[in-house]
């Protein structure tokens, strides 16, 4: 970073940036993948439930293609199976209490279904990966958008799991298809482990400068520090600050209605945790007051105001 280069070059200074270390990669599938009860029927059963939609859905389950269903339309399979069962007349009293009490057992499970349709398809992978470095200088809040409507939509979609919501297929996918597409959450993790990772370097070497820095030499560090943080790393992190106090706080909320969670994801998530003291997100939050209270005791032992510091 220019900015730790650019204070290094005063004799009073030496940034020691220590090596990146990465936030942890995505958790492998088999970690983070709950499995669902089995659904399987006899063909006199078959049979039997075809005059309502336990049959069909039975049916298309235990097709070739149902039996490779992605998690998003598993999701899917689930409300509509508990519904079907709970609102079929089945005369076979027999056959009635064994799918009620599968029914049952669904819907308890359907927070792992949600869990596994959010989190554990090709698009989740995607939306945490950590190969595409950097949130964008340019992105604002306004590229967020899309991401934001989606975040809502699979959020209420979760909190309406008891009344078993009319979930439409196409919308569903395009909310998920949206986390792929923003790649968000890897790529903030990464920005806010290098963030932390600058300015907590910068801190301390603020930290420790003698006395003597107090005057030309202060006027060279604050010339470094308007050049390079008030003027590009400070609206950067307004922006990203902006975003994520948006969209954080939705993917926290979405992961609570999932739970309990499979542990390695949830320790996976808990590192862009809003509640959580020991995130990488409050991390970053402590670096960047610690960065801006360094600079302003400097200052104020040097006798200069900010603003004059930085004209």
């Amino acid at each position: 970073m220019a900015y730790v280069d650019d204070l290094s070059r005063s004799k009073y200074i030496a940034v020691r940036l220590p090596d990146f270390v990465s936030p942890n990669l995505y958790p492998p599938l088999q970690q983070r993948q709950q499995a669902l009860t089995k659904f399987d029927v006899s063909i006199l059963d078959f049979l039997s439930l075809q005059q309502c939609d336990v049959g069909f859905l039975a049916g298309e389950r235990n097709s070739v293609l149902g039996r490779v269903m992605p998690n998003s339309q598993r999701f899917l399979y689930e409300i509509n199976i508990i519904r079907a069962i709970e609102s079929c007349s089945i005369e076979n009293t027999q056959l009635a209490d064994k799918l009620h009490e599968i029914a049952r057992l669904k819907r308890k499970e359907l927070p792992i279904a949600y869990t596994n349709a959010v989190f554990n398809g090709a698009e989740g992978q995607a939306f945490f990966s950590l190969s595409n470095g950097f949130i964008p200088l340019s992105n604002r809040s306004v590229n967020y958008q899309s991401l934001l409507a989606s975040l809502e939509s699979i959020k209420q979609i979760g909190e309406r799991l008891r009344s078993l919501p009319r979930v439409e297929g196409k919308a569903y996918e395009a909310d998920l298809k949206a986390l792929s597409d923003s790649e968000y959450a890897g790529q903030l993790m990464y920005s806010l482990a290098q963030l932390k990772r600058f300015l907590t370097a910068v801190s301390s070497a603020i930290e420790g400068l003698p006395d003597e820095v107090c005057g030309p030499p202060l006027a060279f560090l604050s010339q470094q520090f308007e050049r390079h943080y008030i003027k590009k790393i400070q609206p950067y992190m307004a922006r990203m600050n902006s975003a994520a106090y948006r969209l954080l706080p939705l993917i926290e909320q979405i992961a609570k209605l999932g739970s309990p969670l499979p542990k390695a994801l949830e320790q996976h998530l808990a590192i862009l945790s809003v509640t959580q003291d020991d995130s990488l997100w409050r991390q970053y939050q402590r670096a960047s007051q610690r960065h801006a209270f360094a600079w302003s005791q400097l200052f104020q032992r040097c006798g200069v105001e900010i603003g004059a510091a930085t004209k």
